[in-house]
């Protein structure tokens, strides 16, 4: 296996093609406009590949080559899991796959990390026509600005957490972002309410999101800043446009729909969270919430418990109510460990269906057990 060397990022091109028209980070880093990382088995006549970007990585090419798979995992074991990353405030690798034949192979590459990994399920859009006028759609009391140098200055210790961990995961700083990036906000007086950044850009491509302020949901914000920005990257010259979101994402998707963006593809996508005890606790609570399959749960969150030195008070209560489920006695256990670790929502645990055969214990805790 071989780690090209920026100048020969061109040699890779094609055999990532397929996967580039529809994740702008792969062009980034093949153009070198983003930072990132190359594989590939062969120089020659490549067969498989990997790339890393600052967001996530991707495999491409024949899912069994062996001695390839065998290069990655150790390679990824010497730098990724070591902490030598693309992004080292990223705390999760992500991984993308080219085709459903690669899932097999993902035992072999990462299994020695955390396994099984957090399984998701995604939606990519394009832009097809924009449909939607900003200006009309704007609900009355807000503003929309581009959230540019002089903004984000004056938003000081404001600026709402998400937008500067997008800029600091997604483009390492805001110098970079600045030069290569772009924002729009919808603002509430000084308040920034809602906001759609790029994601990546390469040329004539970008990938953008959205987020909205709990306070400001549901009043037609996404759409109107959306469309905004949509307007922007057409007056800008780009092209592509894409969005990607979660499949059980509902609002994200009529927003991207509504603004004249088009479903290009379904796709999943599998996750390793670098801390082990975190990765345990998001795979409890994903089969716990998504997948309601409790015993899986319970099994990767007393894992997440037993590798943590304090595991926060949330992993034990989870841990309960999944025990509850499969009316198991030892969720007592657990829901008398969580108060421990300072559970307080007593009238959740009061309402909480699975504990009903479990309020006539002894045991069953009271509300002045509660700190």
């Amino acid at each position: 296996m071989f780690r090209l060397k920026p100048e020969h990022y061109t040699q890779a091109e094609a055999l990532f093609g397929g996967m580039a028209e529809w994740n702008v980070y792969v062009t980034a880093v093949l153009q070198q406009t983003s930072p990132g990382r190359v594989y590939l088995d062969n120089l020659a006549a490549p067969r498989s590949g990997c790339l890393v970007s600052i967001d996530r990585a991707y495999l491409v090419g024949d899912p069994d080559n062996v001695d390839f798979n065998t290069a990655l995992r150790d390679e990824l074991e010497a730098t990724l899991r070591a902490g030598d990353r693309v992004n080292p405030a990223d705390p999760e690798l992500v991984l993308s796959l080219e085709s459903p034949n690669w899932e097999p192979a993902l035992s072999d590459i990462l299994g020695d990390w955390r396994w099984p990994p957090i399984w998701g399920s995604n939606r990519h859009y394009r832009l097809e026509q924009l449909k939607l006028d900003w200006r009309t759609a704007l609900p009355p009391g807000y503003t929309i600005a581009r959230l540019d140098a002089t903004l984000l200055a004056n938003q000081g210790h404001r600026l709402p957490k998400n937008i500067a961990d997008s800029i600091r995961i997604g483009w390492q700083n805001e110098a970079i972002f600045l030069a290569n990036g772009f924002g729009f906000a919808a603002l509430c007086g000084d308040e920034l309410a809602c906001w759609c950044l790029a994601d990546v850009t390469a040329g004539d491509a970008c990938e953008i999101g959205i987020e909205t302020a709990v306070p400001h949901r549901h009043r037609g914000l996404a759409a109107a800043v959306t469309a905004a920005t949509v307007e922007f990257c057409q007056q800008a010259g780009f092209r592509h446009i894409g969005w990607h979101c979660e499949a059980n994402n509902v609002g994200s998707m009529k927003t991207a729909e509504k603004v004249g963006f088009v479903l290009e593809r379904p796709y999943n996508d599998y996750t390793f969270i670098y801390d082990e005890p975190r990765h345990y606790a998001e795979l409890g609570r994903f089969y716990f919430f998504e997948a309601q399959l409790y015993e899986e749960a319970a099994d990767m969150l007393e894992i997440a418990i037993e590798t943590d030195e304090t595991p926060p008070a949330y992993v034990y209560f989870l841990t309960a109510r999944a025990l509850a489920h499969l009316e198991e006695p030892v969720a007592l256990e657990y829901l008398q460990e969580a108060i421990a670790a300072g559970f307080q929502d007593w009238e959740l645990l009061e309402t909480l269906p699975e504990f009903a055969s479990y309020r006539d214990d002894p045991n069953f805790p009271n509300k002045e057990m509660l700190p």
